[in-house]
């Protein structure tokens, strides 16, 4: 492997995700990794930034993301009509209206990585939004049992409420939506590479923690 921007990018990407899978496994280091956890969003957010030559478009689609991202959560938390009645824990960093900052960060982590895979495979537009939109929602199928377990996040109800993926999906929706007119700014291969590392990161947690 050459050492090129993209592929240090790659590397840092992946060695992220399997370090803080371990730390997150093992008694002795589970608290600290946790603590950890808005770091590597935010270290993550800053890998995809700096993955691409600056935009002012892409910066603009990138801040409109972070920023719904964000007020939909707190909608959310506040009323429980978006998603469902639930609240965000401690381990997720400094938080604004019972909201933890780095979540916007967190929805747009998931834009890339879902966009650009999708990207790969499909041409059409409309494709390429719902089917990475689809992609999404299966994401949170696995990020669920994880967050809930680890303290990220809490339902009031047992079970996660059907209208949380319904959300997900038409919120997605809307995110791939605004991402379209930028997909040359978003690699596959780092697209690849992060959400490979999400799946494997969030399946083995899955396993061994839940």
């Amino acid at each position: 492997m050459s050492f090129t921007r993209k592929n240090i990018i790659i590397l840092l990407i992946l060695t992220f995700h399997f370090v803080g899978m371990l730390g997150l496994t093992f008694p002795q280091t589970n608290d600290f990794f946790l603590f950890l956890t808005p770091f590597h969003l935010l270290l993550t957010f800053i890998l995809l930034l700096a993955s691409r030559p600056y935009s002012k478009k892409f910066f603009l689609s990138i801040f409109f993301i972070v920023f719904f991202g964000f007020l939909i959560e707190v909608i959310g938390v506040y009323t429980g009509i978006l998603f469902g009645g639930y609240k965000y824990g401690d381990n997720l960093g400094l938080q604004v209206f019972s909201v933890p900052l780095v979540i916007g960060l967190n929805w747009f982590i998931l834009v890339f990585g879902t966009r650009g895979v999708v990207n790969y495979f499909f041409d059409k537009k409309y494709l390429q939004i719902i089917l990475s939109s689809i992609l999404m929602v299966l994401l949170d199928f696995l990020i669920e049992p994880v967050a809930i377990e680890f303290g990220w996040w809490s339902w009031d109800i047992v079970s996660v409420p059907l209208q949380n993926y319904i959300m997900w999906f038409l919120v997605s929706l809307i995110m791939q939506f605004v991402i379209s007119s930028n997909n040359n700014e978003i690699s596959k291969s780092i697209s690849f590479s992060l959400l490979l590392s999400q799946i494997i990161f969030f399946i083995y947690l899955n396993i061994v923690i839940i």
